[in-house]
C-alpha cells in the first residue's frame, strides 16, 4: 500500500469536493464530549483559599421567592431538553457518517456525488448506521446500570453501625465491579475500533449491524499490518494538528464568534480521516 498516496488522495478528494467537509462538520456537532473528572470534596483552611470575588449561586428559593416543586419541575425540563438535543445530534452525526463514507468513495469511483446524495445514501441505511453506533455503547450502559446499582447497595450498607458494613460493602461490591469494568471496557473499545470497519461494510456492501461487524473483522485480520500502520499514522497526524492548531484552537474557544471556524476545522479534519479509512477499505477489498 502506498500510503503517501493515500494521504494525498484523501486530501484531494475533500479539497476538491467540499460537501465532504459539511459532512464532516455534521459529524464533528454530534461527536463533541466534554471532560469529565472527579468531584473531591476537601475543607481548605480560610488563610489558604483563594480571593473571594463575591460570587454566590442566587438561591431561587429564598432570594427569587420560586417554589421548590417549579425548580425540580424546570431542572428536569431543562435536563430532558438536553437529553433530547443531545440524541438528536448523535443521530445526524451519525447518518452524516455514512453520508461521508458514500460520498468519498463515489467520488474515488469517479461518479457524480453531491450533498444530497451522499446525505440521502447515509439516511436509507440510518437505522443500520445506529445500530452500529450504539452496539459499542452497550458495555459502558451495562457498566454504568451496575454502577449505579453498585452505589446505592454500597449507601445502605454504610448505614450499618461499626465496621462489618463498610468491609462487606468494599468487599461485596466494589470488587465485582473492578472485575466487570476490566472486562466490559476492553470489550467497549475494541467494539468502537471495530465501529470505522463496520460502518464501511454497511454502507458500501450493504450489510446489517452483525454482518457488518464480521465483515470488519474480516477485512482488519486480512489487512492488520496495513490497518494497524494506517492507524499509528492517524494518531501522527492527529497529534501533529493537536500540537500546530493548540493556540488558534484555545483562542477561537474563547471567542464565540470564532466557533464555526473551529467547527469547520474539526469538519474538515473528520472528513480527512474517513475519506482516508474510505479510502482504504475500497483498496482492500478491490471496491
Amino acid at each position: 500500500m502506498d500510503y503517501g498516496r493515500l494521504l494525498r488522495r484523501a486530501w484531494d478528494i475533500i479539497w476538491e469536493h467540499k460537501f465532504l467537509i459539511l459532512l464532516g462538520v455534521l459529524v464533528a456537532l454530534g461527536s463533541a464530549g466534554g471532560g469529565g473528572g472527579a468531584n473531591v470534596d476537601i475543607d481548605v483552611p480560610p488563610h489558604e483559599r483563594g480571593p473571594d470575588f463575591g460570587f454566590r449561586p442566587p438561591d431561587l428559593e429564598g432570594e427569587w421567592g420560586l417554589p421548590a416543586a417549579f425548580i425540580a419541575v424546570a431542572a428536569a425540563g431543562l435536563i430532558g431538553v438536553v437529553l433530547v438535543v443531545g440524541v438528536a445530534l448523535w443521530v445526524v452525526s451519525t447518518i452524516a457518517r455514512g453520508g461521508l463514507i458514500a460520498g468519498a468513495s463515489a467520488v474515488d469511483s469517479g461518479t457524480l456525488s453531491d450533498f444530497g446524495q451522499a446525505w440521502r445514501a447515509g439516511w436509507q441505511k440510518g437505522w443500520t448506521l445506529l445500530g452500529i453506533g450504539v452496539l459499542p455503547a452497550i458495555p459502558g450502559v451495562i457498566l454504568a446500570l451496575t454502577g449505579l446499582g453498585a452505589a446505592a447497595a454500597l449507601g445502605g450498607m454504610y448505614l450499618f453501625r461499626g465496621e462489618i458494613g463498610p468491609r462487606l460493602a468494599n468487599i461485596g461490591l466494589v470488587a465485582p465491579l473492578v472485575a466487570l469494568a476490566c472486562v466490559l471496557v476492553p470489550i467497549g473499545l475494541i467494539l468502537s475500533l471495530l465501529r470505522t470497519f463496520a460502518n464501511r461494510a454497511c454502507m458500501l456492501e450493504d450489510l446489517g449491524v452483525f454482518a457488518s461487524y464480521r465483515r470488519g473483522v474480516e477485512v482488519l485480520l486480512d489487512n492488520f499490518g496495513p490497518a494497524l500502520i494506517l492507524f499509528l499514522l492517524q494518531v501522527v497526524i492527529s497529534i501533529g494538528l493537536g500540537i500546530a492548531f493548540f493556540l488558534p484552537n484555545v483562542v477561537m474557544a474563547l471567542c464565540c464568534l470564532l466557533w464555526p471556524v473551529l467547527l469547520l476545522v474539526q469538519g474538515a479534519i473528520a472528513a480527512y480521516f474517513s475519506t482516508l479509512w474510505t479510502l482504504a477499505w475500497r483498496e482492500w477489498t478491490g471496491g
